[in-house]
């Protein structure tokens, strides 16, 4: 996963980015101060989300956010904006972003809306799965049954059905082979 932080101010950039790595630690990042930056990285680096304040020096909102969807037109676009003006709002989502925040929001909660917003973030979230989950997903992905597992692990074959639902879960899986596959694919396992 890919992303770059659009924000004027150096502080919220590096307050984004902060938050993104705490939370997803595998993703790249990069960063614009204004929108021709930001639209030379969305061309060169192709990224899967951009994260954009609206008041960039280069462009208006609107023409700014355009130009980032034409850069990379299929990255998940969130703006996180401290601008209230509906009339400017609404036509930056017109523009097919994935959604707009307060600047005023908790960081927190902007983390869990991107993580929602963002395909592929959720998954790479499981880098910080506990050391047990982790066994049991290695285990998974040998191709052992839950009793087999359970046999190795010294724990219950009911504690295993419970880790294999709990990864599932958290990789979005719909069984234990998908789990394997999004876990692999995310590059957890």
């Amino acid at each position: 996963m890919r992303g770059v932080i659009c924000d004027d101010h150096p502080l919220m950039r590096e307050a984004l980015a902060g938050a993104m790595r705490d939370r997803w630690p595998d993703v790249g990042l990069d960063e614009a101060g204004d929108y021709p930056t930001a639209w030379a990285l969305a061309a060169a680096v192709r990224p899967d989300f951009l994260l954009v304040d609206l008041s960039m020096p280069g462009a208006d909102p609107v023409a700014g956010i355009q130009g980032l969807r034409a850069r990379a037109p299929g990255a998940a676009m969130l703006v996180v904006t401290g601008i209230q003006d509906e009339a400017v709002l609404e036509a930056v989502r017109a523009c097919g972003v994935a959604g707009v925040y307060s600047k005023n929001a908790k960081a927190e909660l902007l983390m869990e809306a991107i993580g929602a917003r963002v395909p592929g973030l959720k998954a790479c979230e499981a880098q910080r799965l506990p050391p047990r989950q982790r066994e049991v997903l290695g285990l998974l992905a040998e191709g052992l049954t839950n009793k087999e597992i359970a046999r190795r692990l010294g724990i219950s074959p009911a504690t295993v059905k419970v880790h294999v639902a709990r990864l599932s879960e958290w990789l979005g899986a719909v069984n234990r082979t998908d789990a394997v596959a999004r876990a692999q694919k995310a590059r957890i396992i």
